[in-house]
């Protein structure tokens, strides 16, 4: 499982979709942000449960919004509980999890792409947060799937090419946090993706309605979304 969401969705979802949650082994949390992690408290916790986290991952978190208000994001405690009680994985470096499967780990930021809002680590919003712990989830069949890709899609791609280049990117999912994003950000992104030369690009949660339209009038891939509660086959 990658990212548990907000919570309320996960249980509905997992029963529509015919999956037995208590027969998951394996969990890998992007971030720390609630409305990927709120989930885990829907869980029965079990110490065979391996999960997969940056360092940092329950460290708080606000949001500061535009009109000035904050909000409280931090991985909640009920969650904290369930993660307590699993077998947690750090991922300092970029790691093969399973045959194939590998996790990105920290993601250095040398693009200069912003976290995609305003984020800190005190709600008096004087100490920045970077989201440093997130990580995403790549194939060695070519898929890379994001959270809300704070670090930036060129940074997390090109972190995955250093460390695999042998490994072609044809597919990108997830979140790319551009609903903010100004005029150059969208080219430049744009600009990238294209040269990625991708087969399909399945944006979801964070990237922005506009952004999914200016994306969609530049690539030549297939440009999809993937809303809460759909399926795709790989």
């Amino acid at each position: 499982m990658f990212d548990t969401g907000a919570g309320e969705a996960l249980v509905p979802n997992a029963v529509r979709m015919g999956i037995d949650l208590n027969s998951v082994t394996d969990i890998i949390l992007s971030h720390g942000h609630y409305d990927h992690t709120g989930g885990l408290a829907k869980l029965a916790p079990q110490p065979q449960i391996q999960v997969y986290v940056g360092r940092g991952i329950v460290k708080p978190c606000w949001s500061l919004h535009d009109d000035g208000t904050k909000h409280g994001i931090t991985m909640p405690t009920e969650s904290q509980s369930v993660l307590n009680k699993c077998r947690v994985h750090e991922i300092n470096a970029f790691t093969e999890i399973h045959p194939g499967i590998f996790l990105t780990g920290p993601i250095p930021r040398e693009s200069g792409e912003d976290c995609g809002g305003h984020f800190f680590s005190d709600e008096a919003s004087t100490m920045p947060n970077l989201i440093p712990e997130e990580q995403a989830f790549l194939l060695a069949s070519g898929q890379l799937i994001t959270g809300c890709c704070h670090a930036g899609i060129i940074n997390t791609v090109e972190a995955c090419r250093r460390a695999r280049p042998n490994i072609a990117i044809r597919t990108v999912i997830g979140g790319l946090h551009l609903r903010h994003a100004n005029e150059d950000r969208l080219e430049r992104t744009a600009s990238y993706l294209a040269s990625l030369k991708l087969e399909r690009l399945v944006l979801m949660h964070c990237t922005g309605e506009n952004a999914v339209e200016y994306l969609r009038s530049r690539l030549s891939c297939e440009v999809a979304t993937l809303p809460v509660g759909h399926s795709m086959n790989l």
